[in-house]
């Protein structure tokens, strides 16, 4: 395994860990941290229905602890210089375009959860 894939693979159960806690888990929207988190317009593929806020944080989470997930590493513009993380998950409704990152104070803020 190279560095860059156990790099993220502990980031992944770091992340996976935060998203679980509901006490870690921000989604507000500001201008220096902009977000688009609107996971009840996504459907869940698990149920059919339109996923709750915490519904969305345990999908993250169960992808995120799954073996196979890919996660891409991407620098955002606002905060600048602060490193999230970019998850896809193809549906039969679309792609599921899910952006995290980590907060301050063992955090895990929720950027974007959209088609």
């Amino acid at each position: 395994m190279s560095d860059e894939c156990g790099k993220l693979k502990g980031i992944k159960q770091q992340l996976a860990l935060l998203a679980r806690r509901k006490k870690s888990r921000v989604w507000n929207w500001n201008p220096d941290c902009p977000t688009e988190w609107q996971p009840t317009q996504v459907i869940d593929p698990r149920s059919g229905n339109p996923f709750t806020h915490d519904g969305a944080w345990d999908f993250i989470a169960e992808r995120l602890e799954q073996e196979n997930t890919v996660i891409e590493e991407v620098i955002l513009d606002n905060p600048p210089k602060k490193k999230a993380y970019v998850l896809r998950e193809s549906t039969s409704h679309g792609e599921i375009y899910i952006k995290i990152h980590f907060g301050n104070g063992g955090k895990i803020k929720g950027r974007s959860f959209h088609y």
